[in-house]
């Protein structure tokens, strides 16, 4: 055969070759085109039914009932109802710590955690956990002496601590408890609809006409004075004490904090914090006296001459003294005016504030008298004649 046709037909092959690889080349990079815009396109419509779906529930969870928002005030919580059935809800004020728990429960379907709740100041709106900025400060402590710390500034949200914890059955029921620190001591008014539950912050005077904080001096790790006897820690008369109080003062038109209502122990600044806070009419502290000596015996009244909204502490030390002494037996040694800055609390409290010591344990006829029942019973009548009484006097 001729060179030179050869050399064309090897040419043609080569071409020929050439045109293959190049077609087929493009034919499978056109599949990989056409997979990948399949890919993409199917990719942008699921994110898009995430995106609409979320958009939906959030709508949903967000959704708060006009009518309820208009018997809120300027501070209130909303909390989102998790899907499920037989949900209740219970609330606990501790207000001795400024908290607030609460208790839902039934069978639910989601996961409670801090976005379900919604905080709510004027027109500011905060979810999630509390955001803060440490400040430095100083202030006297419980034993007066001054110290700096710094303390967390949480701007207007009401809400400073949010610890949520849980317990199941195996059938699906749940409790959650969740533990709300406020800023502020409030009285709390529950709201509900389907979607939501509204928990209204109120200060406890734009709800109560009468208030008072009774406080049971000392109590767990500080037992106070110790009998003569060694027999009996001051902390327990004074909780007796408070207790027959308790069952007289609580069916009465008076809301009453309680600074204890056990054998726990409750810091000083604690105390009169809470009757400054919820503002109260009368605070009243219930203690009682010890001597190095057996001699000293009776009853008295400490106070410090403060006036508050016109009532001069003076004069409801006064009052008090003149009741209990109708009903108790033992010597009255009238009203004790505090001159220097040994009472802390009486120091620091705003309102009319009285500490009243109901005998000497250090003596053996007020001892007897303190640890009887009938003795505890006496005083807390006495002690709840003069409240009557200083709201009927001191108070418009």
């Amino acid at each position: 055969m001729d060179n030179r046709l050869l050399m064309k037909t090897a040419i043609k092959n080569v071409l020929l070759m050439i045109f293959v690889i190049v077609i087929s080349f493009a034919i499978k990079h056109y599949n990989s085109l056409a997979i990948s815009a399949s890919n993409t396109q199917d990719e942008k419509a699921y994110h898009n039914k995430l995106t609409k779906d979320n958009d939906n529930n959030q709508t949903k969870t967000k959704k708060a009932n006009k009518s309820v928002l208009k018997q809120l005030q300027d501070q209130y919580l909303i909390i989102k109802k998790p899907k499920g059935d037989d949900l209740q809800i219970q609330l606990q004020d501790l207000y001795i710590n400024r908290s607030l728990k609460i208790i839902i429960s039934g069978y639910m379907d989601e996961i409670i955690d801090g976005d379900y709740i919604s905080r709510v100041y004027k027109e500011e709106k905060f979810i999630g956990e509390p955001d803060y900025v440490e400040v430095d400060t100083s202030e006297n402590d419980e034993d007066g002496l001054e110290s700096s710390d710094p303390i967390r500034d949480y701007g207007n949200d009401p809400v400073h601590e949010i610890t949520i914890s849980s317990q199941s059955d195996n059938l699906g029921y749940r409790e959650y408890e969740i533990l709300l620190k406020l800023n502020h001591v409030y009285a709390h008014i529950l709201y509900e609809d389907d979607n939501n539950y509204y928990i209204d912050l109120r200060r406890p005077k734009d709800v109560y006409d009468k208030i008072l904080v009774i406080d049971a001096g000392h109590g767990g790790k500080d037992p106070g004075a110790l009998s003569k006897d060694g027999n009996t820690y001051e902390k327990e008369i004074n909780i007796k004490i408070l207790s027959a109080l308790k069952e007289l003062i609580d069916n009465d038109d008076i809301k009453v904090y309680y600074t204890r209502l056990s054998d726990e122990t409750i810091f000083l600044r604690p105390r009169f914090t809470l009757a400054n806070e919820v503002d109260c009419d009368f605070f009243i502290s219930i203690h009682c006296n010890a001597s190095t000596s057996t001699r000293p015996n009776g009853t008295e009244i400490l106070y410090y001459d403060h006036e508050h909204k016109d009532i001069k502490t003076v004069d409801f030390a006064g009052i008090l003294s003149e009741e209990i002494s109708k009903i108790v037996p033992l010597k009255n040694n009238g009203l004790v005016r505090m001159q220097n800055n040994d009472i802390f609390i009486l120091r620091n409290a705003k309102v009319p504030a009285v500490i009243i010591e109901a005998g000497y344990m250090t003596n053996n006829n007020d001892l007897k008298y303190l640890k009887s029942a009938a003795g505890q019973e006496d005083i807390a009548k006495g002690i709840y004649n003069g409240i009557l009484r200083a709201y009927e006097e001191l108070i418009p």
